[in-house]
């Protein structure tokens, strides 16, 4: 199986809104016998918690609740090849694949996952990027600290050495079709927009296979209606070999 690697280790985003870590504060006490002296531990304060928070590892924040980086990276990093590995073999009809996706998370109090789904992704597979998105719902992660948290997390998926890379083509190359196609296609499913589709384009214009990432959850939900609407178009010919091209919608 090809090389799968992980893409700016610990590359992760905060939620723009995050709440801010609390800590219970205390004061400091002292005890004086005729032998000894004795001194009360004391709880540190919320500025003393979030430097050692900082120090165990950037703390990602969510909407109630905030998970470490260091947690993230411990729970998912060793699954990319064992969990993530295996869906790749979905794309045995496209053998130059290649490109990154970054998985958007939220995670209930007990550290199950409540939702995930690709807001970044280059693959260009949707079998393969659902995939990773089953097999990561199934994850479970330690328990965030103040309510469910939200983060997300990005690996990249290297194509084989000895393998010509599909032409790269601009968005622009598809213009007239994006103009013609693409505001239908997005109300035939559910009029949500903010997609980025990448597709491979066969030799005659023909779509090779189709990766979708959306940018909310109200998005992810139509995935598989976009990628199946560009599935069926007819791109520009590349000529003699495949392109890859990605593209907003």
């Amino acid at each position: 199986m090809r090389h799968v690697s992980q893409m700016r280790h610990g590359l992760l985003t905060t939620s723009a809104l995050a709440l801010t870590l609390t800590a219970c504060g205390g004061g400091t006490t002292e005890q004086t016998t005729t032998t000894t002296t004795a001194r009360r531990t004391r709880e540190p304060t919320a500025e003393e918690q979030a430097q050692a928070d900082a120090q165990a590892g950037v703390q990602i924040e969510g909407l109630m609740g905030t998970i470490s980086q260091r947690q993230v990276n411990d729970t998912l990093q060793p699954r990319v090849e064992s969990a993530f590995g295996p869906c790749f073999a979905h794309a045995s009809d496209v053998h130059f694949l290649f490109g990154s996706i970054r998985l958007a998370f939220r995670i209930h109090t007990d550290g199950s996952v409540a939702w995930v789904y690709p807001s970044e992704t280059t693959l260009g597979h949707r079998d393969v990027e659902r995939c990773i998105a089953d097999r990561a719902h199934g994850i479970h992660f330690p328990r965030p600290r103040g309510g469910e948290a939200e983060f997300s997390w990005e690996f990249h998926y290297d194509a084989p050495t000895d393998i010509r890379p599909p032409l790269s083509w601009d968005a622009a190359r598809i213009a007239t079709l994006l103009s013609s196609n693409g505001g239908s296609l997005v109300s035939q499913c559910g009029g949500q927009r903010g997609y980025r589709v990448t597709a491979y384009v066969q030799s005659g214009g023909a779509v090779m296979s189709v990766g979708v990432a959306a940018q909310s959850t109200e998005a992810a939900a139509q995935l598989d209606c976009i990628a199946n609407g560009v599935s069926g178009w007819r791109m520009p010919d590349p000529g003699s070999y495949p392109a890859k091209i990605t593209f907003d919608l």
